[in-house]
């Protein structure tokens, strides 16, 4: 990584920067499939953590036996969930029914690297653009930090609404900063922050570094493969902000 460059820093939103409280109003992307869909969509045991939006989608209908062999206006239905799923969350946190926390320290963290001239703040996340808003606002996360241009909605990123592969969030959270600098980047010029296996694997499959945190879903078994760390979040502020300017592959 050379100085010339601010390292990119990308940082999950689910298990990372926030932690879902929901009460018993299911959840936000079931709610939209059944809808759009017609039927009652359940979980059936589908993992959430570490996927993209219209992946978990595709998961979830065929967990209910809903393929596009077998519902013509498939892909027209998951868009239309897509469209359905701001109001439902807007809703859901009206009646406190859906309820994002911020996990311990993300504000101090994100604060103190934000007054830095060495990093860049962003997002690589499996939400929607419009979903990973109402989340960061909904726990309180200071959403400034990651805009562009002054406007909010105009976070700064790769989003589950740009593409449904992980892995290629990556290559378009590279390639939107390259337009920003005016210059290519190298790897090491960024690193994620996440909480998932499918984090670091993103990461890697680009030969990103990854710098882990446990509190997710997910313990220090399951993300021993990352470049760095941090169990039990950003406890020690300094530990973290190290850790995320100094881990490389």
């Amino acid at each position: 990584m050379g100085s010339r460059i601010p390292r990119l820093l990308l940082f999950d939103i689910d298990g990372t920067l926030t932690r879902s409280a929901h009460k018993d109003a299911g959840n936000p992307i079931l709610n939209a499939l059944s809808a759009s869909f017609g039927q009652t969509i359940t979980r059936n045991g589908i993992a959430f953590s570490g996927g993209t939006d219209p992946s978990i989608c595709r998961e979830l209908l065929t967990g209910n036996e809903i393929l596009p062999s077998n519902c013509m206006e498939y892909d027209l239905k998951i868009l239309e969930a897509f469209k359905l799923l701001p109001g439902i969350m807007k809703d859901g946190m009206k009646n406190e029914s859906y309820t994002w926390n911020i996990l311990p320290n993300v504000n101090n963290l994100l604060e103190a690297l934000s007054k830095r001239n060495d990093v860049r703040l962003a997002l690589l996340t499996g939400n929607l653009q419009t979903s990973a808003l109402l989340k960061l606002q909904s726990a309180g996360v200071v959403t400034n930090l990651f805009i562009v241009d002054g406007v909010e909605s105009n976070l700064f990123g790769a989003f589950g609404s740009d593409h449904g592969d992980r892995s290629q969030l990556v290559k378009i959270a590279k390639e939107r900063y390259e337009k920003l600098l005016g210059c290519s980047i190298m790897p090491n010029d960024m690193v994620i922050i996440g909480d998932s296996p499918k984090d670091i694997e993103c990461a890697h499959s680009n030969n990103v570094p990854c710098v882990a945190v446990t509190t997710g879903n997910h313990g220090k078994k399951d993300l021993e493969h990352a470049d760095r760390l941090l169990d039990g979040g950003f406890v020690d502020i300094e530990e973290s902000i190290q850790a995320i300017l100094q881990t490389k592959r």
